[in-house]
């Protein structure tokens, strides 16, 4: 049974950025999700490599993938309730048919960057023309930016700083971490490290974030957080993931979406962003 939805609970994801509505997905739903969860990384392998990190969407897969076990899951008994008495009335569950799962790396360990979903993916020209002015208020805005990752295996992949989506402007402290390693060398694109340098490397770089905690989750935990604020994913091949990666989700949020998705290009913002910041 979910937990109810406490006021204390609705101030601190306010204050904080994230909510873990613990064990959501019963017994036997875990069962069967793990089993759909191995058939869509055996796919995400045959069409990313070995080092895939998610598929998406999983209805592209229908053909190989038993949907309705994924249905089930946005059938859960409170869970849209819990969703709608945390956020707003407007939320729902984005159908899990349209969401992605995340995974492990089968070779290798890397992490991705230190980042604030959507701001740090888009080049500085699109962004400049078409959002630079309102993005005080649509990243504040609460119709928008409520990510959920829901583990079927633990998951400590992720990283968060508490509060930081209340502000757009990162700290000096925050743009020197940022500038300290690139996405290349956080995957050893070069193939200059070990396994063990290169996952120690992608750690302490994680540890490293003023103000970062490692979100430890458990089977069936559903954890919401404002994926604005900073946030990373770190991977170690030796631990299972299989994590579903959604998000509670408004009409005004679809809308945005629709005419500001096209605009994403994370890789080249990235670049762009360390050629602009001192090293």
């Amino acid at each position: 049974m979910i937990q109810p939805i406490t006021e204390e609970d609705r101030r601190k994801y306010r204050e904080d950025g994230y909510h873990i509505i613990s064990q959501v997905i019963p017994t036997s739903l875990l069962k069967d999700l793990r089993r759909e969860a191995a058939k869509a990384q055996e796919i995400a392998r045959r069409i990313g490599g070995p080092q895939a990190q998610r598929i998406s969407v999983l209805g592209n897969f229908s053909d190989e993938l038993d949907m309705s076990v994924f249905n089930a899951f946005d059938e859960i008994e409170g869970l849209e309730k819990a969703i709608r008495d945390l956020l707003t009335p407007s939320h729902f569950l984005q159908p899990t048919a349209e969401s992605t799962i995340l995974f492990a790396p089968r070779d290798r360990p890397w992490s991705t960057e230190w980042h604030r979903d959507f701001r740090d993916h888009i080049e500085e020209k699109p962004w400049k023309e078409h959002l630079a002015e309102s993005w005080g208020a649509i990243s504040n805005d609460f119709n928008y930016w409520n990510q959920v990752n829901c583990p079927l295996y633990e998951d400590n992949s992720t990283w968060y700083v508490p509060g930081t989506f209340k502000r757009t402007s990162n700290t000096p402290e925050e743009n020197a971490l940022y500038a300290s390693s690139t996405q290349e060398i956080l995957m050893d694109e070069a193939n200059e490290q070990t396994d063990e340098e290169l996952e120690l490397r992608c750690l302490n770089y994680c540890q490293a974030m003023p103000g970062a905690v490692q979100l430890v989750l458990n089977p069936g935990d559903f954890c919401i957080y404002r994926n604005t604020g900073w946030h990373i994913g770190n991977y170690v091949p030796y631990r299972k993931r299989m994590t579903i990666h959604t998000q509670c989700d408004t009409q005004e949020f679809g809308a945005f979406r629709k005419q500001h998705f096209h605009l994403l290009n994370a890789r080249a913002a990235s670049l762009e962003k360390h050629r602009s910041l001192p090293t």
